[in-house]
């Protein structure tokens, strides 16, 4: 990702949730120590061609739009016609250098965010027993039957009437229908109905974040192209195990760069 934005939330397990956070805080200074070398400018060059050709081949079934893939063919051409150094000066632009070229940062290798904060914009809240909403909450006080089924009969008409072609029988169907029945591409990213509805009204965050650290659906514990695993095991992996008393919070963050 370059020069954009990134927005996220994050699943906080635990009463501290500020002092976990600020350990993944890209304004966290750290001593300084040696972020790309010298040496490998070769390496680093072939790695985003690599990266941006694998984007290129998958923009049909990721949906990139036709301007996008325009401009990023664009960066294609340019990365391959620079030489191993000119990408180098490029990737470590504004960086100092130690003596031997090796560009030197003291920015947190462990950053995930430039901004965040408690749920409020754009994230749900949790469903909790009694009825109530919130941002926080003990684990067994949330209506998790509630987060991780509640909208599955929706996908299931959307399934029924975009893949079926079953005739909607009331307004919310004929909504849906309308809403939904240009989207045939991304209907067939699923094999079945049951996969299609599972991943739509599965719960789930981007990032979950307890004691043991930090772990998100970009990490390298994750499989390009096994997204759905995130998201489809998230409350199994993630929140079942949790012990009765736990905390749990969801936070809302941004990483600008």
């Amino acid at each position: 990702m370059s020069n954009g934005s990134k927005f996220f939330s994050v699943l906080v397990v635990g009463d501290n949730q500020q002092e976990l956070l600020s350990e993944y805080s890209i304004s966290k200074k750290v001593p300084q120590y040696v972020k790309y070398t010298y040496l490998d400018a070769s390496k680093y060059q072939e790695r985003a061609i690599k990266v941006l050709q694998k984007l290129l081949d998958d923009s049909d079934k990721i949906g990139i739009p036709k301007d996008t893939r325009d401009v990023l063919c664009e960066r294609m051409k340019t990365l391959e016609k620079m030489s191993s150094f000119e990408y180098y000066k490029e990737l470590t632009d504004g960086m100092y250098y130690d003596e031997n070229g090796n560009a030197m940062s003291s920015e947190n290798p462990n950053g995930k965010w430039s901004t965040c904060h408690i749920g409020r914009n754009f994230s749900l809240p949790f469903r909790l027993i009694d009825g109530n909403e919130s941002y926080t909450a003990k684990v067994e006080n949330v209506d998790w039957d509630f987060m991780c089924n509640s909208k599955a009969p929706i996908y299931e008409a959307a399934w029924e009437l975009v893949m079926d072609g079953r005739e909607p029988t009331n307004d919310q169907e004929r909504q849906i229908l309308s809403s939904m029945g240009d989207k045939t591409e991304y209907f067939k990213r699923f094999n079945t109905k049951e996969e299609y509805v599972s991943y739509n009204s599965s719960y789930w965050n981007y990032a979950y974040l307890d004691l043991n650290g930090w772990k998100d659906l970009d990490s390298d514990s994750v499989p390009k192209g096994n997204e759905k695993s995130w998201v489809n095991n998230f409350y199994e992996t993630f929140i079942k195990p949790l012990p009765s008393g736990t905390t749990i919070s969801i936070y809302e963050c941004s990483l600008m760069k």
